[in-house]
């Protein structure tokens, strides 16, 4: 039998005003906790739910003592940023399900008697919100609608991470774009940004004053990498996922939309 070592993620705070303990968290909420926590220990062949106990909300969890000094060294490292994309991901998923559920955490090696980290949570400080602001922009997308019976005309864009973006036009511009319908097509305009108590920036309005006369190649994504990894000295090859390597370029770790 393995030799085991007991560690703890202790939550405090409450979920709809209700202190937290076993028996009030909902089990699927309980179950989005447990899964990121599995992602952020990692070693899954070694890592096991023994049981929630009360005094808060308790996960309890064995950890095979030859992968102790593993296992903590990639909790640390997830809250620094500095460990494998899923748990540095997971570390910061916890964090933001803390803050909604209005707690913080603690993970605690109880066979050590040890504080691993904190999961700030609630307690974070974090940015006020903060705009509108408005400046030139420029989106490029599928032409998926034109049309409707507003004083502007709503135009629809679909990016190539699949976003669809809500743009308005006046209607001589609206007309002018209505014969690119399903091709993809670069706009320019004023966006207009605000950004939330999460700290994400968000687009809330995007006015389109010009496009470019002619739609823009209908060769998709994966089309488009292949040439590039053909191209002899570049880094696109080596990724196993470029797609995912660009959104997190784009909007870091936690933000990138899925």
């Amino acid at each position: 039998m393995p030799n085991w070592k007991e560690f703890r993620f202790k939550i405090d705070g409450k979920i709809n005003g209700v202190e937290l303990t076993p028996l009030t968290i909902p089990m699927a909420r309980l179950a989005l906790y447990l899964a990121d926590l599995a992602q952020l220990m990692g070693h899954h062949e070694s890592v096991h739910l023994i049981s929630v106990d009360e005094g808060s909300t308790q996960p309890v969890i064995y950890v095979d003592a030859e992968e102790e000094s593993r296992v903590v060294n990639q909790v640390k490292n997830a809250q620094r940023g500095m460990a494998p994309r899923n748990a540095n991901r997971a570390y910061k998923k916890l964090d933001n399900l803390l803050r909604k559920d209005h707690a913080s955490a603690v993970m605690l090696n109880i066979s050590e008697k040890a504080e691993v980290i904190e999961f700030p949570g609630i307690r974070a400080d974090l940015p006020q919100p903060y705009g509108p602001i408005k400046e030139t922009a420029s989106v490029v997308g599928e032409l998926k609608r034109v049309g409707g019976f507003d004083p502007t005309v709503p135009i629809h864009l679909q990016r190539g991470d699949g976003r669809i973006f809500y743009c308005e036009a006046d209607d001589l511009i609206a007309k002018q774009l209505s014969r690119f319908y399903s091709k993809t097509i670069r706009v320019h305009g004023i966006a207009t940004y605000s950004r939330g108590k999460d700290g994400v920036w968000t687009v809330d309005h995007f006015r389109i004053q010009s496009f470019d006369p002619d739609p823009l190649s209908d060769d998709n994504f994966s089309a488009t990498m292949e040439r590039l990894r053909t191209i002899p000295g570049n880094e696109w090859a080596e990724m196993a996922d470029p797609l995912e390597e660009l959104r997190t370029i784009r909007y870091g770790e936690e933000k990138a939309p899925q």
